[in-house]
């Protein structure tokens, strides 16, 4: 099926606590030809007043949906970080304290049509107390990398088209869990986002199984793996839709399994 990236700018809008102390709203970002400027809103939810730097990287996707951070891959890796433009570089935020950070892709009219890339991480360098009520800017602890947390930000450039496949859908279950496993193929111009959905059909009825939402991919083909919860086994067919958001009506692409 054809799966249309319309021109338009697209936040993801959910806002959820990807670290114990960072919020950030939203939690993906589009831009496109006709919508270069975007922004993020941070809030610190931690008891500390705490010190980030901002940077702009790349992350290789492996077959399983593994993230591997590389130097920037340029044009040819479909990396939009030669483009971006972001400030400011760097945000101090004490407990509650918001800071809204400003994004914008620049010199981008000789890019081939298609989909660029690249994510923002925001990486806590320190962290302060403040005792006593005053502030004495007593450093309290390096925070390791690790706990930084990465946007993804999407260029869309020109009017997109690309085909998205599903296949090799299967459920698979153990003494305690169940899984489901799907392939996702398609056009290396596309970075598809949206929504796994999966249904039992029935001769007279659809029975709604399970969701999962975020389903992401930046390589032609993928495999995911996802935990179904409360899942109780039984025979008959069962169908796997993508879709382009929770919301959406129409799938993009779909594949079934049959036990």
């Amino acid at each position: 099926m054809k799966l249309r990236i319309l021109v338009v700018s697209f936040l993801y809008f959910c806002s959820i606590s990807i670290s114990a102390n960072l919020q950030v709203f939203p939690t993906k970002v589009r831009l496109s030809t006709r919508s270069k400027v975007s922004t993020i809103t941070l809030r610190n939810k931690g008891t500390f007043k705490t010190t980030y730097k901002l940077s702009a990287v790349f992350y290789k996707q492996s077959f399983d949906g593994q993230m591997k951070r590389i130097e920037d891959p340029g044009v040819e890796g479909q990396s939009v970080i030669k483009f971006l433009r972001f400030s400011p570089r760097q945000v101090t935020l004490a407990p509650n304290e918001e800071q809204v950070v400003r994004f914008m892709v620049r010199k981008t009219s000789k890019l081939s049509s298609g989909d660029y890339r690249a994510h923002i991480r925001f990486e806590p360098i320190k962290k302060e107390e403040e005792q006593d009520g005053a502030r004495n800017n007593l450093v309290m602890m390096k925070i390791d990398a690790r706990v930084a947390i990465n946007v993804p930000i999407i260029y869309t450039h020109g009017n997109v088209e690309g085909s998205i496949k599903l296949k090799d859908f299967s459920i698979s279950s153990n003494d305690k869990e169940s899984f489901f496993h799907v392939i996702m193929k398609k056009d290396k111009s596309i970075f598809p986002f949206g929504t796994f959905k999966i249904y039992k059909i029935n001769e007279d009825k659809e029975e709604f199984i399970t969701v999962v939402n975020g389903v992401s991919s930046y390589i032609p083909e993928r495999r995911f793996t996802f935990k179904i919860e409360d899942f109780k086994r039984k025979s008959g067919l069962y169908e796997i839709r993508f879709f382009e958001n929770e919301f959406a009506k129409k799938p993009v692409a779909k594949d079934t399994f049959k036990f």
